[in-house]
This record gives C-alpha cells, structure tokens and sequence, in this order.
C-alpha cells in the first residue's frame, strides 16, 4: 500500500500514484484515473457511484475508496493553460513531441511531453505522461503501430480534444470521432489481438493530455485486459 507523490510534471501539476490504499482523500477538483486491471476492480465515489478500470472522473471534497491503482492530478485548475506566459513555459519545460519520438510525422508539431513515469514490470508495466498541445485543431498524424507493443488509451486533463479512428486499411477515412473533454478517458480502440486501427489524437483547443501505455509483456501469449 503506498501514495508516491510524482515530480515529473511539475511545477505544472501535482500528480499522486496510489496503490493499494483504503481510501483518498481529495479535496480541491483533482482528476482520479482508475489504473486497475481487472473487472470490477472499481474506485467508490459518494452515493454509491464508481469509476470503472481505465476510465476517470473530476472530483473534489469527498473521499474515494479501494484505489487498487490510481493516478491522480490533484487541483487540475492550478495552472491556466490559457495564459500565454504559462503556456510558453511549458514548452520550454517539455520537450517536443519530436525530439521525443525522432517520428517524421511528429516534426513541427506543437506536441510537447512531459518525462515518462512507469509503474510495474513486465505484463504489469504502464507508462504515462502529459502532453501539452499549445495550439487548436493540430492532429497528430494518423498512425496505427507504435514503438514498442503495447495498449493505449488517452486521458483528457485540461482544455478539450478527440481521437479520431479510421478503417483499418484506409488512414483516409474518418469513421469516429471520440470527444474528449477534461475527466474523460476514451473507449479502447485496440481488438482482442491487440490490433488498432488507424488513429490519431487532434486537439481541439490548447489542452493538456495523457497517453496511458500497458505494456503487454509476452505478446505470443497475449490477451486483451480483464476489463
């Protein structure tokens, strides 16, 4: 059992990790992002309501209950993103999406990320960070492979923004458009092989995101997430 206060995002936003714990306490607006494995492995909210795995919910003055593994950006609303001087600060802070990907694709955009934090080994190993987006309607370019073998779905911290999915086959058409506003986290995209179609995150407005990578482990013997 264990709440680690995380540095890497800092002095933007403050991030707990807790794991194992009976209960939390929150108290300014802050957003809980359920990391949990397994079905019904839920977090508890006042009057009986529950943040399923992989899923978040904005919260604020209450208590949440059976955190098995939890991600939290506590008092989300510190820092305006919308204020120039602050916005020119991250990207000094961050690096570019480039320069951490060395992608063709990613060159030019103003992707910015935040360092990685990982939990776990293995088949249990996540990784996360926040990626800033300093401008609106910028997609990231349609893609459906990544560098290493992994799950993924998309946090939306602050400011608003969408994944759009295509064909499998065809990048060049749009099938779905996932809205995401802050304390949303979108509906798996990948199947049950593991494949995804292709994808892309777009921001809609300046806005911080979070990509959350579960590491598959033995992809030979892979098996989507208990959810």
């Amino acid at each position: 059992m264990s709440i680690l206060r995380l540095d890497f995002a800092e002095p933007f936003f403050s991030i707990d990790y807790v794991e194992g714990e009976d209960s939390y306490q929150v108290d300014r607006k802050s957003m809980v992002i359920n990391l949990a494995e397994h079905e019904h492995q839920n977090i508890s909210l006042d009057g009986g309501r529950t943040i399923v795995p992989l899923k978040a919910a904005m919260v604020q003055d209450m208590t949440i209950r059976n955190p098995v593994k939890a991600f939290i950006v506590r008092d989300v609303e510190r820092t305006d993103i919308r204020d120039p001087a602050t916005a020119e600060q991250i990207c000094r802070t961050w690096k570019s999406l480039y320069e951490m990907s060395g992608i063709a694709r990613h060159k030019g955009l103003p992707y910015y990320k935040s360092p990685k934090f990982c939990i776990g080994e293995g088949s249990n190993h996540i990784e996360l960070n926040l990626c800033f987006v300093s401008e609106g309607m910028v997609p990231s370019g349609p893609h459906r492979e990544h560098d290493r073998n992994f799950d993924e779905v998309h946090a939306q911290i602050a400011g608003y923004g969408m994944m759009r999915v295509y064909d499998y086959e065809d990048r060049e058409h749009i099938h779905q458009e996932l809205n995401m506003a802050p304390g949303i986290v979108h509906d798996r995209m990948y199947d049950s092989e593991g494949r995804y179609p292709w994808h892309e995150y777009k921001s809609v407005t300046p806005c911080i995101y979070c990509p959350i990578e579960l590491d598959r482990g033995d992809s030979e013997n892979y098996h989507p997430r208990d959810l």
